[in-house]
């Protein structure tokens, strides 16, 4: 059992060692795409699908509309 173990950013729960699933996704608050860990492939498309969709405060002067 590790200490540094990574956490799926939809969820929040621990993934185990070489489990996880790394891809480049867009943030709402950053310009460019980074990396983000996933539990399973069902979460990836989750977060695609309602986190990308959040609308950004006006902070961002990048991705204002």
């Amino acid at each position: 059992m590790s200490i540094f173990r990574k956490k799926c950013q939809y969820c929040g729960e621990k993934i185990e060692k070489g489990k996880e699933i790394t891809v480049e996704v867009k943030v709402p608050e950053f310009k460019y795409k980074v990396k983000r860990r996933f539990c399973s492939l069902e979460h990836l498309d989750l977060y695609k699908k309602y986190v990308k969709s959040i609308p950004v405060g006006n902070s961002c002067p990048y991705c204002k509309n």
